[in-house]
């Protein structure tokens, strides 16, 4: 018998993350809520351009 997590469980490493990645994290949550309607995404590149940003 399998349990739901719980939302505390789900967000646990991310509200754990260091500052920096936890930006990272919830932005690339954020491209893939606006991509998922979409009929090409473009998340690699979309991706890697927010941790870049994030690195600088």
């Amino acid at each position: 018998m399998s349990q739901n997590p719980s939302q505390e469980d789900i967000e646990e490493p991310i509200t754990t993350a260091p500052p920096e990645v936890e930006r990272i994290i919830r932005e690339v949550i954020r491209l893939e809520k606006a991509n998922l309607s979409s009929d090409r995404p473009r998340i690699r590149s979309d991706v890697l351009k927010i941790i870049k940003d994030q690195i600088k």
